[in-house]
């Protein structure tokens, strides 16, 4: 269903869903999601760790045109190099990471 979205309400979709598993590992997060002119941006502080994944709508574009999951992979891997990290692999971290 998410493929059929416009790029811009696609990562929007991709980010709530990266939103709820960081909520899910760490009930204290505090975790955003804003649109603006033409930026989708995803910011916060999970597991003690502040964050901040800025896209472009273009970007998101882009993204979205690599296939399926490859905007959720760029998000988790962007927070991994910030130390957040899931704790436990769902049914959706395991559909992102054997989509590859």
């Amino acid at each position: 269903m998410a493929a059929h979205l416009r790029a811009a309400a696609f990562a929007v979709h991709v980010m709530r869903c990266v939103q709820a598993e960081l909520i899910r590992f760490d009930p204290k997060a505090a975790v955003h999601v804003d649109r603006g002119g033409k930026y989708i941006h995803l910011y916060g502080e999970a597991q003690g760790t502040a964050f901040s994944i800025l896209l472009t709508d273009s970007e998101a574009d882009a993204w979205k045109a690599d296939g399926p999951y490859a905007l959720d992979r760029y998000i988790w891997a962007e927070l991994a190099k910030k130390g957040i990290r899931p704790v436990q692999w769902t049914p959706y971290l395991q559909t992102v990471f054997s989509t590859s």
